[in-house]
């Protein structure tokens, strides 16, 4: 008895919890709307999204009170513009990657997303490429997209795995966004969470604080790459994530920085 209570007290105050996380999140990017709107009329649209759309998004995820550590390779290029390779495990990924990310970058993800409140605003406004189901030439208008915003002086965000993972592992990866990395030029950055699937995860709308790793891995060269090439950066990259994300392994030489405050 007193353990079936226990149990139900302990729910009861993660749903309270995962409200105020759900209504603190969607004020936050309500807040994110306003400031980059206001902040574009003296900056520009790239510069406040750097500048305050960013830390804005990254202080969402710090309100689910996870401890957040950002790990950086000491080759990583935080102004360069690059491809970024993220594993995909629940609703606020791109949030993670603010955390890590200093300048503007966009998404690409399905059409519907950008119906969302709030979230699909954001996305719009940062350049996000919508990816069109039944598209004939969706490749072909994906990478052209691409590379217009990187024309812009934006950095590109994928989640090759395309969909969140079910069971907290990195499952295997689509090759189309590193076709587009090699397109345009794009080094390809791994870009590896941990903690993101014990705080929330595909199936249920509850959190829970976690401890969150954030690793941000060295470029890896994509331009004039053959086929046989790109499989390897695409084997070499899928490692690198899938190593830290399930096991917490670091490539060799990359060292922990300080932990981000809650």
């Amino acid at each position: 008895m007193l353990q079936k209570l226990t149990t139900s007290l302990k729910h009861a105050i993660q749903v309270v919890y995962s409200v105020a996380v759900w209504i603190a999140v969607f004020a936050g990017m309500a807040c994110v709307i306003l400031v980059w709107g206001v902040t574009t009329i003296f900056v520009g649209v790239r510069e406040a999204q750097a500048r305050y759309g960013n830390p804005v998004m990254a202080f969402c995820l710090r309100l689910t009170l996870s401890k957040i550590t950002v790990i950086r390779h000491p080759d990583f290029d935080p102004q360069r513009r690059s491809m970024y390779v993220q594993n995909h495990v629940n609703v606020m990924d791109a949030h993670a990657a603010c955390c890590a990310l200093s300048h503007a970058f966009c998404g690409i993800m399905n059409a519907w997303q950008f119906k969302i409140p709030f979230y699909g605003s954001i996305m719009r406004h940062a350049g996000g490429i919508p990816v069109r189901p039944g598209s004939a030439n969706r490749y072909s208008e994906i990478a052209e997209a691409a590379r217009e915003r990187v024309a812009q002086g934006l950095s590109i965000l994928v989640y090759p795995e395309a969909h969140r993972t079910r069971d907290g592992k990195v499952h295997d990866f689509k090759k189309g966004a590193f076709l587009m990395a090699r397109d345009a030029g794009l080094p390809i950055v791994p870009l590896a969470t941990r903690g993101m699937f014990e705080m929330n995860r595909k199936g249920t709308w509850l959190f829970k604080p976690s401890k969150i790793s954030i690793y941000v891995g060295a470029p890896i060269e994509t331009l004039g790459l053959s086929d046989d090439q790109l499989r390897a950066v695409i084997e070499r990259t899928q490692q690198i994530i899938r190593d830290f994300s399930e096991r917490g392994v670091l490539p060799d030489h990359a060292e922990p920085a300080a932990p981000i405050a809650a």
